[in-house]
């Protein structure tokens, strides 16, 4: 197996242009993610125009200009990657409200508060919010659990390990944000540790091209498969 930077910095670095030449108007952020019972990851950026954005704050699909990412599993290898996922699934859902710089993840996959991303769902590698509990999970808590999944719907990868088998199928890895890791386990020894939102982080305008271009390096530095 052979080291290389993942693809993602090719189309990180053709976007430092627009960074670079138009500063006061293209805002570009880091995305990271860490499942909670494997430790699969999800890495990549966005962009989107800060002067395009409508009167709510919230960026939406049509608002961004590149969205790329990559699955990673947990021995760190990159197993799927999507380049300008905002146009090539028709299941592609994104909220990211810039007032208070989160991404919104606590709806159902399809609405304004949920997210969708990666393949089609059903049919590809898909990373999606859901907020109810799956299967009585939490039998005595009727509140919804708002939580994401990561999920090879095709079983495209049928050798990645699965590390959440309970509810409607398998998925790859959960996330449950207000659940500890022995919770969602049904682990007492797998500790207290809740589950992670997909978080963005900006990236520094001042930085310039090679700057933002060490910063990806560093962060999405990865072996490929």
């Amino acid at each position: 197996m052979t080291q290389k930077s993942i693809g993602l910095l090719t189309v990180t670095f053709l976007n430092l242009g627009l960074v670079t030449a138009n500063s006061a108007e293209a805002i570009t952020f880091n995305l990271h993610w860490t499942g909670q019972t494997l430790g699969y990851q999800l890495k990549g950026s966005f962009s989107y125009n800060e002067n395009q954005v409508n009167g709510d704050g919230i960026v939406r699909q049509e608002d961004l200009t590149s969205f790329d990412i990559a699955f990673i599993d947990p021995n760190g290898n990159i197993f799927k990657e999507f380049f300008d996922n905002h146009l090539t699934s028709s299941d592609f859902n994104f909220n990211f409200d810039t007032n208070t710089k989160q991404i919104l993840q606590t709806g159902e996959w399809n609405e304004p508060n949920g997210i969708s991303i990666g393949g089609m769902r059903t049919q590809g590698v898909n990373f999606f919010s859901k907020p109810d509990p799956v299967a009585d999970l939490f039998p005595n808590d009727n509140d919804p659990s708002p939580h994401v999944h990561l999920t090879d719907w095709a079983s495209e990868f049928p050798n990645l390990p699965e590390g959440f088998t309970r509810g409607a199928r398998p998925h790859l890895d959960v996330a449950f944000f207000t659940r500890t890791r022995a919770e969602v386990l049904d682990d007492p020894n797998a500790g207290e540790e809740l589950g992670q939102r997909l978080i963005a982080t900006q990236v520094p305008e001042s930085t310039g091209i090679w700057g933002l271009g060490i910063l990806g390096l560093s962060s999405l530095w990865v072996r490929k498969r």
